[in-house]
């Protein structure tokens, strides 16, 4: 039988915290020195550790944090999903907005100014009878300018002799 007594009420007061009437006071011992004594008596004096092994928490085993990508992937998909079901809405409320601001645009200032306006309406020729025939005549050179160039495209250019 050895002659070392190891105290074990002894050891578990100097090595747990314990509360003071201002707060917490901190063990005699810490863990690391207690560690070290632990190594001490089981290795070298060959005696029996007194206190119980302390039982380890395990932390329940939680799922991972993923990456915001990952972690948003199906209420994003939710979206998309419920934005393509309402893409036409959309599309014809846009088509009908752009319609009413072309109409807005081309219903400018004069349209008040000006009863029974049109906007590509019944408005006279104020050109001269002179001016109106030259334009008659420009036509009709024009329309057979054109007449020309097809009948020339049309017809078929002649045979060129090829000689050896």
């Amino acid at each position: 039988m050895s002659k070392y007594i190891i105290n074990a009420e002894a050891l578990l007061k100097y090595s747990n915290p314990t509360k003071g009437t201002n707060g917490w006071i901190q063990p005699k011992l810490s863990t690391r020195q207690i560690e070290v004594f632990k190594k001490h008596v089981t290795r070298n004096l060959k005696l029996e550790w007194p206190l119980p092994a302390r039982e380890k928490k395990l932390n329940p085993e939680r799922t991972s944090k993923l990456t915001g990508w990952e972690r948003n992937l199906v209420p994003r998909q939710k979206k998309i999903q419920e934005s393509i079901a309402n893409m036409p809405k959309l599309i014809a409320e846009k088509l009908k907005a752009s319609i009413e601001k072309k109409k807005k645009e081309s219903d400018n200032v004069f349209t008040s100014f000006i009863p029974n306006y049109l906007p590509l309406g019944p408005y006279g020729n104020n050109d001269t009878p002179k001016v109106m025939a030259l334009r008659k005549i420009a036509k009709k050179e024009k329309e057979l300018k054109k007449e020309k160039l097809i009948a020339l495209a049309s017809a078929k250019a002649p045979k060129k002799n090829k000689t050896k």
